[in-house]
């Protein structure tokens, strides 16, 4: 056993580095997406299922759609279409956010929030 590992160090070490080397091309390139701000990623609390299963939740929670918008590729605003996020409210004063992709099967409620506070400004027509 000790002579197997001895023999494949070299084929270990180049392994090494080349996961090492492609971990920091990796990050090097997250960093230039976000670079000149102070963003970072994070965990974030969210339920996907299948689309049927997604849409029986929001009826039956009682939301109505109240806006769609689309994230493009690169946070550009003249770059392809790679998801859309619909939010919803409801009576109750909750919100709810779903996104979906075209190329994923599954739609994610990225949040169900609780006690809104609407900005009486926007359905009055005032400056915000």
């Amino acid at each position: 056993m000790k002579n197997k590992i001895l023999n494949n160090l070299p084929i270990l070490f180049v392994t090494l580095l080349f996961i090492f080397g492609m971990t920091l091309v990796y990050n090097h390139a997250k960093a230039n997406e976000t670079q000149g701000y102070d963003l970072f990623g994070m965990t974030m609390p969210m339920m996907c299922g299948l689309p049927a299963t997604v849409d029986q939740y929001i009826k039956e929670k009682g939301f109505t759609a109240i806006n769609v918008s689309f994230g493009k590729e690169k946070a550009d605003s003249e770059g392809e279409i790679v998801f859309a996020v619909t939010y919803y409210i409801n009576d109750k004063r909750q919100t709810l956010a779903v996104a979906e992709s075209p190329n994923d099967p599954y739609k994610c409620m990225i949040f169900h929030t609780f006690d809104m506070i609407m900005n009486k400004n926007l359905y009055l027509g005032k400056e915000t």
